[in-house]
């Protein structure tokens, strides 16, 4: 134990983290620090535990008490520090970009609370949907721009959170949480743990909804993928002076992506990929963000379109004949809003890479705290070496 503190990821273990936990708490978390370092093969919270020698200092009881207590209650508190020590590293004036998204970690086992049955939107697999039982994660990553290598960025998680199906909340007795409102309220913990830098989140489709879009902090934007039949309406006009009736919330229909895409004037070339254009408005999406105006960028891909006709095939994998995304900076410009977007891929290899190399679900807790506070734990310290790695 005394050569992992003394060591350089030690060290980077204990300045981030240092006073956040009182002394047994400590104790514990840099024990199982010590074993995730040392751990190969199987992710397991046992693997740890008997790796770093633990077990013979405590009971394993003991340390699964620490995740679903101490680690659970303080978890906003060190991923405060996560997020502190990351902004740090990005310039000041330049954007935050983070990135969301949610994914089912495949299970066994009918008594894990949590566990239920998930539909994964898989367009890229070799199955469009699947069904899995499992558990349903909601994750946050900083993109960190790295000073020796111009262009290229590092992934940096800072939070986590599982989603529980609303039955299965009222029988945990825990308050239901959409995975909208999961998503927001960790970034509302950015937005309050950085007030004074610009954020700039990029999520899909899935949370482009009320919960995660309204009444957002003053300094977070958001980027995302844009419904195909939502409807844009212009500004309202301002009102009269001497008008009688309610002031107006949304000016005339601009109309939607599938009827803005018939168009024939106006399109660009795609700044990236030959044989698409772009396109784009500004307007209200009165249904979702009543008043606020956003940008919408439409992108068409005529040959597509052409080949996956009315009758044919249905368009499979990541480019289909149509897309829209939006934009709640309206100054933002086409090409940095479709970079954006793009780069949310970067969340997707992150999900990948915690399942495979962090541990993630792969422990055999049961409890719905302990569960949060071993997964919780394994991103914490993926951070910290991802922290390391920069620093090094």
């Amino acid at each position: 134990m005394d050569a992992f503190l003394t060591s350089s990821f030690g060290t980077v273990i204990m300045t981030l983290w240092h006073g956040v936990l009182n002394a047994p708490s400590w104790h514990h978390f840099t024990y199982l620090a010590y074993g995730w370092a040392l751990a190969s093969g199987r992710q397991t919270i046992t693997a740890y535990l008997w790796s770093s020698g633990a077990a013979q200092v405590k009971h394993f009881s003991r340390y699964y008490a620490f995740l679903g207590h101490a680690l659970y209650q303080r978890r906003t508190h060190l991923w405060a520090r996560v997020i502190c020590a990351g902004a740090s590293l990005v310039p000041a004036e330049t954007v935050i970009e983070i990135r969301l998204d949610d994914a089912t970690m495949k299970k066994t086992g009918r008594h894990i609370q949590g566990a239920a049955h998930y539909r994964n939107g898989a367009g890229t697999a070799r199955q469009e949907y699947r069904t899995l039982w499992g558990l349903n994660l909601v994750w946050a990553i900083m993109r960190i721009p790295l000073q020796r290598w111009p262009g290229h960025h590092l992934s940096l998680p800072i939070g986590l959170e599982l989603y529980l199906k609303e039955p299965l909340a009222t029988t945990l007795k825990v308050a239901y949480r959409s995975r909208s409102t999961l998503a927001r309220r960790i970034v509302d913990h950015v937005a309050t743990v950085l007030p004074t830098r610009t954020i700039r989140v990029a999520t899909d489709g899935g949370y482009a909804t009320q919960a995660f879009l309204r009444d957002l902090p003053p300094n977070v934007e958001v980027v995302g993928r844009f419904l195909l039949t939502a409807k844009l309406y212009q500004l309202p006009s301002p009102r009269v002076k001497g008008q009688r009736g309610a002031p107006r919330k949304k000016g005339p229909l601009i109309g939607s992506p599938q009827t803005l895409a018939m168009a024939a004037a106006g399109w660009q070339p795609h700044p990236q990929e030959a044989g698409a254009f772009i396109q784009s408005w500004v307007g209200v999406w009165h249904s979702v963000l009543p008043g606020r105006p956003i940008r919408v960028v439409v992108v068409w891909r005529p040959q597509r379109a052409d080949s996956h006709g009315a009758r044919g095939p249905k368009a499979f994998g990541r480019l289909k004949p149509l897309e829209a995304f939006f934009s709640t900076d309206v100054h933002l410009t086409m090409p940095t809003l479709l970079e954006t977007y793009d780069d949310r891929w970067a969340i997707e290899i992150d999900i990948r890479d915690g399942h495979a190399y962090y541990g993630i679900a792969q422990d055999h807790c049961r409890k719905y705290e302990h569960i949060v506070g071993a997964n919780t734990l394994r991103l914490l310290l993926a951070a910290a070496r991802t922290l390391w790695c920069i620093g090094t």
